[in-house]
């Protein structure tokens, strides 16, 4: 309907709409509590936000947040094979714990309505100081690689404790807390460690990237990762738009369509 009028007068919400005759009349009323209700719904509220969060965007019950770490030597740990090998084998032959250096790491958060719901993980060689800076391609077992820009830079998360009841910002610490220490392992095929290797001859191998990560932590800032061909601000756009369940309220007409789905106040 064009030209919505709407109209708050105690508890209650009500829509008009001009009858055949030129009159204005009620078409719809709900009470404003319900609308109130609704709209804050249509948006995550991420409360207190993890340590390091450099950006926050949000658009209808979706909402990202990108969680930047500084370069570190992570200690993680390695199992060769995958799961179902390592189950086939016992568990723990061949598993150790190594030292690897990492860059500037971004993770992308996405929830939905306050739900975690999956993580993408880029690297940077410098700290981020802008919407429009660019971000790399990470080189970890447990990222995929694909080309889909709906897989790619996806982190494998599976076997995490649920989130449920958590606040939305220990959400996110719980999810990448758990993706480092969870261990890597050859479960991704097409993992962005194996794209990742031909960049530099330090990061060709798990040997190579620790004996290097012994010389010279800080060697991951003059390595020269490949480009993932998106600034920060691209990247999470791009989980917004996968992840979106509508726009925000903009005019009368959403705030509207808002109202005929909300039960009719007497």
């Amino acid at each position: 309907m064009a030209g919505e009028v709407i109209e708050i007068q105690g508890g209650l919400a009500r829509l008009f709409r001009v009858d055949g005759e030129g009159r204005r009349v009620v078409d719809r009323q709900v009470s404003l509590r319900s609308l109130a209700d609704a709209l804050a719904a249509r948006g995550p509220r991420p409360g207190v936000l993890p340590p390091g969060t450099r950006l926050v965007l949000a658009r209808g019950g979706s909402l990202v947040v990108a969680v930047e770490q500084a370069p570190q030597v992570r200690r993680v740990e390695w199992r060769p094979g995958t799961l179902k090998d390592a189950a086939a084998a016992g568990g723990a032959e061949g598993r150790r714990t190594v030292g690897l250096a990492t860059p500037y790491v971004l993770h992308l958060v996405r929830f939905f309505r306050e739900s975690f719901e999956e993580m993408r993980v880029f690297y940077r060689a410098a700290p981020l100081q802008a919407e429009g800076d660019t971000v790399s391609l990470p080189n970890l077992w447990n990222v995929q690689a694909a080309e889909s820009p709906l897989a790619r830079c996806r982190a494998c998360l599976r076997g995490r404790p649920a989130l449920e009841g958590l606040a939305l910002g220990a959400q996110a610490t719980a999810a990448i807390e758990f993706f480092w220490a969870a261990g890597f392992n050859l479960d991704i095929e097409d993992n962005a460690f194996e794209r990742g290797r031909g960049l530099d001859p330090r990061v060709a191998s798990l040997e190579a990237w620790e004996a290097a990560t012994a010389a010279d932590p800080l060697f991951v800032l003059q390595v020269p990762w490949a480009p993932a061909g998106l600034t920060i601000r691209q990247a999470m756009e791009h989980l917004l738009h996968w992840g979106q369940d509508g726009s925000p309220v903009a005019d009368a007409a959403d705030l509207a369509d808002l109202m005929y789905r909300l039960g009719e106040a007497p």
